[in-house]
């Protein structure tokens, strides 16, 4: 018996920047088929934003819909109150649909949490799967659940968390409505690819973002080749995982009753602007691949240009299986618009209260085709996405009157969301990690001509 609500599987990755897939333009030495396949079967968004781009306030604004000053969720190590929220998997299971989650959880301390736990968030007790750790090769120390090990000594994390995916997909009959989130931790670093995937790229010079090279010295650049290398090869794991999870799906015979997406919790600068990972207002850092189709009702081969952000997510996916969403939400609801419909909103909202530009951070507004960040003193970067998608040319200082324009739409974007600068704690989570990084960091001055290149940190320092 086939249930009437279409079943969700939506997956991410952590720290793929948009242009990391075969069919995005920007990074086109990586091989991503079974990725690209998503893009033909349905749409890729083109202008999906991480608001707060760093683990925790993603998964927090993908679990509530709501921006970080409101859960108080800026930065890592500090977690959304499970009480003070509505949360996704708790609306979807109250809408009769059984919720698992698998793999990365980065939402509370706790990895085994009893039954009925409210921190569990709304998640299946047998298919609430969190896992813990950082390294994704198998012959490195890492701490995994051990009911994802369970399934097959000597596999790395994302096999086996992709195992337990294939299980729980396999293990529906379709009475029931499901929701499945698979998140998976590469390509985060260490970037250590398992061989296999990562030897098509040794050796090679791979073709960079245009602001890489030119800030990287020579003897920068055999390690900045190993870092490319070995990102492209984790991303190339993730895609043969993907096909794998895909193939599954459609031998369970749900495929075409399945909601299928693909995202990331946030891109990599990955030397862009001679800076590395996130917490950055430039695209590397902000914008993030989203793929999604469902047969018969999102057109094949589509794109959308409409600006999409984390927190839309939530009442997204409630509006594509008609559940009622609940109200209070800064997400807006987009499923219309990827129906083929009138697009729902000309632009998103970004704050990153904590990162490298000091304390209260900086705040971003992002629309199709422009990207506008200002810190608390005054504007910061723009960029002309359309004639400059490589964010090469900063419009700060050079056109004026676009930079207000820009400034007006962040400002009162701000204003709606009551986001008022310091309406946070400063003190939560691993602030005292930025506070200590931040103290060394440009000064306004530098910031609107220019960024700061930082040395390679140590996670990406391949081992060999």
């Amino acid at each position: 018996m086939r249930s009437g609500k279409a079943n969700i599987l939506f997956v991410f990755s952590d720290q793929q920047r948009a242009t990391a897939l075969g069919c995005s333009p920007g990074d086109e030495d990586l091989v991503t088929p079974n990725f690209d396949a998503l893009a033909r079967e349905g749409m890729r968004l083109q202008t999906a934003v991480s608001n707060t781009p760093v683990c925790t306030p993603y998964r927090a604004m993908l679990m509530t819909g709501l921006h970080g000053h409101h859960t108080g969720v800026t930065t890592n190590n500090c977690y959304p109150d499970p009480g003070r929220h509505t949360y996704l998997g708790r609306t979807l299971r109250d809408a009769g649909y059984r919720c698992g989650y698998i793999g990365k959880w980065h939402l509370g301390e706790t990895v085994r949490l009893d039954s009925g736990d409210p921190r569990r968030l709304g998640f299946d007790d047998e298919w609430f799967v969190p896992v813990v750790g950082r390294h994704n090769n198998p012959n490195r120390d890492h701490a995994i659940d051990s009911r994802v090990t369970e399934v097959g000594e000597g596999l790395d994390r994302t096999e086996a968390e992709t195992n337990r995916a294939i299980e729980f997909v396999k293990g529906q009959d379709g009475s029931t409505p499901w929701c499945l989130l698979v998140s998976w931790y590469p390509p985060h670093p260490p970037l250590e690819s398992p061989d296999r995937y990562v030897e098509p790229y040794l050796g090679r010079t791979s073709r960079k973002h245009p602001t890489t090279s030119q800030l990287f010295h020579d003897d920068e650049l055999a390690a900045l080749n190993a870092n490319y290398a070995h990102y492209y090869g984790l991303i190339s794991q993730l895609d043969a995982e993907f096909g794998r999870l895909m193939q599954a799906l459609s031998e369970s015979g749900q495929a075409d009753n399945t909601i299928v997406a693909f995202t990331s919790d946030h891109g990599e600068m990955l030397g862009s602007q001679g800076l590395y990972s996130k917490h950055w207002p430039f695209r590397e850092s902000s914008q993030v691949p989203f793929l999604i189709r469902w047969p018969g009702k999102i057109r094949p081969g589509s794109t959308l240009g409409m600006p999409f952000g984390a927190p839309d997510i939530y009442p997204t996916l409630c509006g594509l299986v008609g559940i009622d969403c609940p109200p209070g939400l800064d997400g807006v609801d987009c499923s219309a618009a990827l129906l083929g419909g009138e697009r729902a909103q000309e632009s998103v909202y970004l704050a990153m209260q904590h990162g490298y530009v000091p304390w209260p951070g900086w705040r971003g507004i992002r629309t199709e085709r422009y990207n506008y960040a200002r810190t608390e003193e005054g504007p910061w970067i723009l960029s002309d996405l359309e004639d400059d998608p490589f964010e090469e040319r900063n419009l700060v200082g050079r056109d004026e009157r676009r930079v207000a324009q820009m400034d007006g739409l962040l400002l009162d974007s701000m204003s709606k969301c009551g986001d008022s600068w310091r309406g946070v704690s400063q003190h939560v989570g691993d602030w005292d990690l930025w506070a200590a990084r931040t103290q060394r960091s440009a000064g306004r001055g530098a910031l609107n001509d220019s960024v700061t290149r930082k040395p390679i940190p140590r996670a990406y320092r391949v081992v060999p």
